[in-house]
């Protein structure tokens, strides 16, 4: 500011009109040089706002393109990921396939010896057993009726017993062995049939020495239908007909149950 006054002062004092400037004069040109001063610390504020402002620009501009550079970066990054996890499913895949191709040839594979083994291991089927032979001798027949009861083998008595009964019907043991028919069928759990075996007994032969069995049988084959009414009337004609003998006691027995029946006894079964 000093400088520029001193300008002004200098060219004011060699002007052409030769004279020495006033004070007025001095003011002026004080005030122009203070305004010159203001302007020119404006122009720096100006400049130092610009050069702020580009400044702030530049690192904006700087810090984008590095934020592009590290997301283009990444993103590079990720699509070489991707091709990786692609290309590595893709492996799995074909393993997986290949696997599974395997895994079907070993089991044809397995499948073709197991029936192998199945068909090497597979038995003859067990031949019919041999038509029973009917003893052509009566008395050699009924003993065989008897050996077969004896044995249990209760198919055996039922074709024996009735092949005799057809055989000999009008014979001294029929009544017999029509009896054995139904006591078989009784303790192989067939209490229908053997109701029909003992019922023909009666019928057929009315005054057989095997009645107070008979009767008897008839009750238990009614109990193991839990048919208590007809059972209690069975075991109640065998305790009055027969009552000295030992029947005729078990047959009271079984009526004193009937009539104190336990769970089940009496109840129709499912």
């Amino acid at each position: 500011m000093t400088r520029a006054l001193s300008l002004l002062l200098m060219a004011a004092l060699t002007s052409g009109c030769g004279l020495f400037v006033t004070r007025q004069d001095f003011d002026v040109v004080k005030a122009q040089a203070e305004a010159l001063e203001k302007r020119a610390k404006d122009q720096e504020a100006d400049q130092a706002a610009l050069k702020a402002e580009l400044q702030a620009v530049r690192d904006r501009l700087e810090n984008a393109l590095r934020a592009s550079a590290d997301t283009g970066s990444d993103l590079l990054s990720s699509k070489a990921r991707i091709n990786d996890l692609a290309g590595r499913l893709d492996e799995l895949t074909h393993a997986l396939e290949e696997a599974k191709t395997n895994a079907q040839a070993t089991r044809t594979e397995i499948d073709t010896k197991l029936d192998a083994i199945t068909r090497a291991q597979q038995v003859a089927p067990a031949p019919a057993p041999p038509p029973v032979k009917i003893p052509a001798d009566k008395m050699t027949h009924f003993l065989a009726v008897e050996g077969a009861y004896k044995q249990k083998d209760w198919p055996l008595v039922r074709t024996l017993g009735h092949e005799y009964v057809t055989r000999y019907p009008t014979d001294d043991k029929a009544d017999d062995v029509q009896f054995l028919l139904g006591d078989a069928d009784l303790q192989d759990s067939r209490p229908t049939s053997c109701l029909g075996e003992l019922n023909k007994l009666l019928k057929v032969y009315p005054n057989s020495d095997m009645l107070d069995h008979t009767l008897y049988d008839m009750g238990l084959a009614y109990l193991q239908l839990h048919d208590c009414p007809n059972a209690k009337l069975a075991f109640s004609a065998a305790a009055q007909r027969f009552s000295k003998i030992q029947v005729g006691a078990d047959s009271r027995q079984r009526i004193h149950e009937i009539e104190h029946p336990g769970p089940g006894l009496c109840a129709p079964q499912p």
